[in-house]
């Protein structure tokens, strides 16, 4: 909840100034992601977003519609993959909360885009429905040359997206590695607007497009504006490879990547990279960015630098390198009390959030554990039942045995009630 004129934050702020407002991490890259693939254009980085990668996922979207909906297409579609012999990937559907769903929605069908190609092809002869029987229809729109190279060029990108959104909703994420993971995939993505990957991408798209014989469109014949202080004011798309390049692959990472930028934009960067690329790598030389923590975390500054110093000396202590190692290194050392600046910094860094997924699971978890069935269970049922639910990694730990023991070992039958 941001709120930062007279809402939540505001207020916040009002009680505490030295607090910070951290987006979730995981939302924000969803959302950059939805920006770069959203039809309408992009305000804040005045792009326009290309209507092909909209219209891919909307086809993408419809065949799991199409084939998933009816159990008489979903067993044509099996029947189909078992007489083939491969291996058959379950069609995904989009959603906007779900996070990892573009992913897999568009490698499940690059996986199975030859059964696909013939499920369809074995319903349409009896289908009724207009959307497939018309000249355009679904089977017609997976054999288009767009469709292709948007397959082809959307399954790299996300599967990279993907990785990083998993990482970010980990329950044990500091905000050091977060800032590190979100460094690394915009750096990613502007790698690949390299001419080379883009050639790559291009190519995988021919070799599919020749082996189903789908015939490559033509280049459009239109002018395109250049740069103001260029000597031609205006040039023609030479190849059909070229005008892709410009007008859907460098803009949707462009959109990407700046959407990255300005979403992951923060006032605790400061705070972050004094920490991260300073501190905790003992650097004494930028000392101005040791004040910023000073301010935050009221500390003495002189007291740090001069900790940092001794640190720098001690045996096995330079080597170390994340938070959680520094913390660790101080107490089994017991030096906790000898650097008392050093690990008030540590501790404090080391609390703050950077993704709300695992508040978040315990409200999704709620519908399916409060059902219709359980319209009657009282609280304190209801909060057991969650934290079982919830805590499953936990709970697949505990000694079954254990666990009778106990319940067998108390005499008092109000008390025979275990407490995990």
């Amino acid at each position: 909840m941001s709120g930062s004129i007279s809402r939540v934050q505001a207020r916040c702020k009002q009680e505490n100034n030295n607090i910070f407002y951290i987006l979730c991490y995981a939302h924000c890259l969803n959302l950059a992601l939805i920006d770069s693939i959203c039809e309408k254009s992009n305000t804040k980085s005045g792009l326009k977003n290309s209507s092909l990668i909209f219209n891919f996922l909307g086809t993408v979207q419809f065949v799991y519609t199409f084939l998933e909906n009816s159990p008489i297409r979903h067993a044509v579609l099996e029947n189909i993959a078992k007489e083939s012999g491969q291996r058959f990937l379950t069609l995904k559907s989009l959603s906007t909360t779900r996070w990892a769903c573009r992913a897999e929605a568009v490698s499940s069908i690059k996986k199975n885009y030859n059964i696909i190609l013939s499920a369809l092809h074995n319903i349409c002869d009896d289908c009724t429905i207009p959307e497939i029987q018309e000249k355009g229809g679904l089977f017609k729109q997976l054999q288009t040359f767009e469709f292709i190279f948007s397959l082809c060029m959307m399954e790299p990108i996300l599967q990279m997206i993907l990785i990083a959104s998993k990482s970010l909703q980990s329950s044990n994420l500091d905000l050091l590695t977060a800032v590190q993971l979100i460094n690394s995939l915009k750096k990613s993505l502007i790698s690949m607007r390299y001419s080379e990957q883009y050639d790559e991408t291009f190519n995988k798209c021919l070799k599919i497009c020749k082996e189903h014989d789908i015939e490559i469109p033509e280049v459009r014949n239109r002018k395109v504006s250049t740069k103001v202080d260029s000597i031609k004011n205006q040039h023609m798309f030479v190849s059909k490879s070229e005008e892709l390049k410009v007008t859907v692959y460098y803009k949707t990472l462009d959109i990407l990547i700046n959407g990255l930028h300005s979403r992951f934009t923060q006032e605790s960067l400061d705070m972050i990279n004094a920490v991260g690329n300073n501190m905790i790598s003992l650097e004494i030389h930028q000392t101005n960015l040791y004040e910023v923590l000073q301010t935050i975390f009221l500390i003495s500054h002189e007291g740090l630098v001069a900790e940092l110093r001794i640190l720098k000396s001690v045996p096995n202590g330079s080597s170390t390198k994340a938070v959680y190692d520094w913390l660790d290194f101080l107490k089994e050392n017991q030096r906790q009390n000898v650097f008392p600046n050093f690990k008030k910094v540590l501790i404090h860094f080391a609390t703050i959030p950077v993704t709300s997924c695992s508040c978040e699971r315990v409200f999704s978890k709620l519908p399916i554990v409060k059902s219709k069935l359980r319209s009657t269970m009282l609280q304190e049922r209801l909060e057991s039942f969650l934290l079982l639910f919830v805590e499953q990694e936990k709970l697949m730990n505990v000694q079954i045995e254990e666990v009778i023991d106990e319940f067998k070992s108390m005499n008092n039958e109000r008390e025979r009630r275990l407490v995990l």
